[in-house]
């Protein structure tokens, strides 16, 4: 038995077609509205917590003969590496800035004009730095650079790149950072401009472990 046919019940309108393409344009900038409004609202959240300069204080320098010393124990922790034996070095807060300000400049300004390290907290694997960061405006903005002058704390950790450093916290006076922004610093890895060099590169990948001391940093090629 055959089926009966129904009839339609209203009639085909050729503007269906522009009523959706007219919908999903309106998603679409909608979007792009969105996106630009989130954007702008955040950099403007970010003046409110920066200057137009910044000067870190004056980096404690090494002596000829402490710099001998540091170059030294680096020399002696690549070559038990290069040999297959365990190794660690010990660095004090002055070394360890002395190693920082080496960092290649990837473009992003020299760490020597960005971190200071001041002190350390053990038992939360922490080190404490005053910090001068740069940071750029939209791109079409017109408005200079600005910087985030406050101090940082950076929780040490160990990655399959070797030992590294994240900020977790940051504090300037009298202003609120938006915990939004102190996330967004998480992503950034301080260890790699070092892996710019294959030998230092090289070296990194072989440390297991990063202990947080009272005088600074211990590098070993033993885990924990």
């Amino acid at each position: 038995m055959s089926r009966p046919i129904k009839d339609p019940v209203s009639g085909f309108s050729p503007y269906y077609g522009c009523v959706i393409i007219a919908a999903a344009a309106a998603i679409f900038f909608g979007i792009i509205a969105w996106s630009a409004y989130t954007l702008f609202r955040q950099d403007a959240e970010i003046d409110q917590f920066t200057v137009a300069s910044a000067t870190l204080p004056p980096r404690v320098e090494l002596s000829t003969e402490e710099t001998q010393t540091l170059t030294a124990k680096a020399t002696a922790l690549q070559q038990a590496i290069t040999n297959g034996k365990p190794a660690s070095l010990s660095l004090t807060l002055a070394e360890l800035n002395a190693l920082v300000a080496k960092a290649p400049d990837l473009g992003n300004g020299s760490y020597a004009d960005i971190v200071r390290f001041t002190g350390t907290n053990p038992e939360k694997k922490l080190l404490l730095a005053d910090i001068a960061l740069p940071l750029n405006p939209l791109p079409f903005s017109g408005k200079p650079k600005r910087y985030l002058v406050g101090k940082a704390s950076f929780q040490v950790e160990v990655t399959s790149e070797g030992p590294d450093a994240r900020i977790i916290a940051i504090d300037v006076p009298g202003k609120t950072i938006p915990a939004g922004f102190i996330e967004s610093q998480q992503a950034w890895t301080w260890i790699t401009p070092y892996h710019q060099d294959p030998t230092i590169s090289t070296t990194l990948k072989a440390l297991r472990s990063a202990r947080v001391t009272p005088e600074g940093l211990t590098l070993s090629t033993q885990p924990e």
